[in-house]
């Protein structure tokens, strides 16, 4: 009888979610709430294909990387290689798509229960999901960040602060009923999960 014995490999330490408490100031997070706005918002699609109300009611706008931008992504990829390091050691080869601005207003704007797939057959797949609060949490009612994977759990809110996840988690956005709620959110790439 042979043996093979076990090589070590990087470990999962069972997180549904990691944090970074201030990963932007409050004046950072007005730049790109404004760079986001400048883009003029528009109402969100299901998979990048169509607009479905019942599903998700949003409006959003895609900051591309440029001179205006260069410094978010910097930092954004900054972050999350240390938060990945920290947690999931996931293959990543970065940034594939532009960051997504989003707004919920307060006509109960929410995005149901879903996992971040992207567009069928996209490669590299989406490995971890980034949202950056851009909103200070008086200024809206509703509009809870949820993530259900081991449990339900309810994010913190908490402007400038930096939720990271695994994209095949399922999350939603619970209806805003007063005020705004703005977000970033970003999604890091690699070889496909094996």
């Amino acid at each position: 009888m042979s043996y093979y014995p076990l090589l070590p490999h990087p470990t999962f330490d069972g997180v549904d979610y990691a944090t970074w408490e201030d990963g932007f100031t409050d004046e950072e997070c007005d730049n790109i709430l404004q760079l986001g706005e400048f883009k003029h918002p528009i109402d969100s699609t299901v998979s990048g294909q169509e607009v479905i109300e019942s599903i998700r009611r949003s409006k959003n706008s895609w900051l591309p990387l440029n001179n205006d931008t260069e410094w978010i992504y910097h930092r954004l990829g900054n972050i999350i290689r240390n938060l990945n390091g920290m947690h999931w050691r996931f293959d990543i080869s970065g940034f594939n798509e532009d960051l997504q601005y989003t707004r919920y207003n307060g006509d109960k704007s929410f995005y149901g229960w879903h996992i971040d797939s992207g567009s069928l057959g996209e490669s590299p797949p989406r490995k971890l999901t980034i949202t950056l609060q851009l909103s200070d949490p008086n200024e809206y009612e509703g509009g809870d960040f949820q993530l259900h994977a081991t449990k339900l759990n309810t994010l913190p809110k908490k402007k400038g602060m930096i939720v990271v996840f695994p994209s095949y988690s399922l999350h939603q956005v619970t209806p805003v009923t007063q005020g705004i709620r703005r977000s970033l959110v970003a999604w890091l790439c690699g070889p496909p999960l094996k």
